[in-house]
């Protein structure tokens, strides 16, 4: 193609490099970005430090991997240093060469990196914003604004520091003494060290790295959750090619008690942690995101799916450069769907009926609730208080008009938006009522006097307990079945 070349066109640096600081990164997955290259460096020690000082805070992030020597940091500070089609090793959490760079410009105007490799001299980089757009050139800069950073790694046999100052996007021009600015940088760190706790839990758990958050150890959180007891239902993984899948029934909330439901929530609550929780490598891309493929409802609230895929795959998932979102191919798409159905339908079934029986057995008598719903020509759902329930149908059955008036009054006043209210602000109202295993007695002296009304009404005796032991609340509780002679 010799005959056809024209002027080579060099992006210009000022709006280039300006415009790496727009590819939609937060704190939280920008500084999840720069760990990634630590962990692929083989470093086991990972600590994050920062300092308010208005304009001039700082973020740090260090390791204990292999570091650099000069040729290599001078190719990681370049952006767009690998190619993204080459082949990765199967530890590399890298895809495309942009994630030091991108990450860090999304959060600061000046990115330094020291490094020390083993049997190297400690080195130092510099990308200065305010520089490149004074003299428009790509020109790194030897520059460390503090001596104390260099010597951090200089005392290490390897690894490498990571440097964000003039933190812009952070804290912009505020002053020391700005309260507000101050509070929200500590809130960012905060939500920082949960993000990090969630996206490494792996690396964690299985001892591969320790990260410190200002010198204090991150706890990993599984959002599996693993640690309650009763422990949460285990699928059968299903491996599909380098995919594994494998879904996760938490138990309901009212089993596992009000500390730990507050501390298992995770940050966003149960009800908008259900869903795919996407791994590459065991690093956590896509948490609670059900893809297109189902929505978020209350019953399905107890499943979670994982699915680990390996970076041979970055392509065929649509892999982007903040490692934040990915989207499966179509193969995976129908199991990914058809293991989802599985695990909402169990979700709904604890969480539906749990202590019930919706369904008789073949031969079982028909399960008769107190409350059935119904929906209207309006298409407007209606909560119906059930006639056929022994208790009420023995309350009609006196042509008790007065009684049926007061059934059709409280139909129409079931306080809907009341509980609705109650639900959103915080579900522990309802959904952490335990159910005991010993009924009350005055639940027991109902259930014999309803027994004794029908027994003198010429209902055979052993009917006459079927119907109360197949009906609520009484089927809940089977030791009433004895006092029922």
């Amino acid at each position: 193609m010799e005959f056809i070349k024209a002027e080579i066109a060099k992006p210009n640096p000022k709006s280039t490099i300006n415009s790496y600081r727009s590819f939609g990164y937060n704190l939280s997955t920008a500084i999840s970005d720069i760990i990634d290259n630590s962990i692929s460096a083989n470093a086991n020690e990972i600590r994050l430090e920062y300092k308010w000082n208005g304009q001039n805070s700082f973020i740090s992030i260090c390791d204990n991997g292999i570091g650099m020597n000069q040729s290599e940091l001078v190719l990681a500070m370049t952006p767009g240093s690998k190619d993204p089609e080459e082949e990765r090793s199967e530890k590399d959490l890298g895809r495309f060469g942009m994630g030091l760079k991108t990450a860090s410009f999304s959060q600061c105007k000046r990115l330094t990196c020291i490094t020390k490799k083993e049997g190297y001299a400690t080195i130092k980089r510099c990308w200065d914003i305010d520089y490149i757009n004074a003299e428009n050139e790509w020109q790194l800069i030897d520059y460390v604004s503090e001596n104390s950073f260099l010597e951090k790694i200089e005392n290490q046999k390897s690894g490498t520091l990571v440097l964000w100052e003039k933190l812009d996007r952070i804290v912009g021009n505020a002053e020391v003494n700005n309260e507000s600015v101050k509070n929200a940088f500590y809130h960012e760190m905060i939500n920082v060290k949960h993000h990090l706790s969630l996206v490494f839990h792996k690396f964690i758990e299985s001892k591969r790295i320790k990260i410190y958050f200002q010198n204090e150890e991150i706890k990993p959180y599984n959002p599996f959750l693993l640690n309650l007891n009763p422990r949460p239902e285990m699928g059968q993984p299903e491996t599909f090619g380098n995919v594994e899948i494998t879904y996760f029934i938490l138990p309901h909330m009212s089993e596992i008690g009000k500390v730990d439901y507050e501390n298992s929530g995770g940050s966003l609550g149960w009800f908008n942690e259900q869903g795919f929780y996407i791994y590459r490598g065991d690093r956590l891309l896509v948490a609670g995101d059900w893809l297109g493929l189902e929505k978020k409802r209350d019953y399905s609230k107890l499943a979670r799916i994982s699915v680990n895929f390996t970076n041979e795959n970055d392509f065929n998932w649509h892999l982007d450069i903040k490692k934040s979102t990915a989207n499966p191919p179509i193969e995976i798409r129908r199991e990914l769907s058809r293991i989802a159905k599985i695990a909402i339908m169990k979700s709904a079934k604890i969480y539906n009926w749990r202590g019930q029986k919706p369904n008789p057995e073949p031969g079982e008598r028909k399960f008769e609730p107190l409350w059935t719903d119904e929906k209207t020509r309006e298409g407007i759902k209606k909560y119906k208080i059930n006639r056929k329930h022994p208790i009420i149908n023995s309350l009609l059955a006196e042509n008790n008009k007065l009684a049926g008036k007061a059934l059709k009054l409280l139909e129409d006043n079931v306080p809907i938006e009341l509980i609705l209210s109650n639900q959103n602000e915080d579900p522990a109202f309802h959904e952490l009522e335990k159910q005991t295993e010993i009924p009350s007695q005055s639940l027991i002296d109902l259930a014999v006097e309803l027994y004794k009304i029908n027994v003198s009404q010429g209902v055979p005796k052993e009917l006459a307990q079927q119907q109360i032991m197949s009906s609520t609340p009484f089927n809940l509780y089977p030791l009433i079945n004895e006092h029922l002679k």
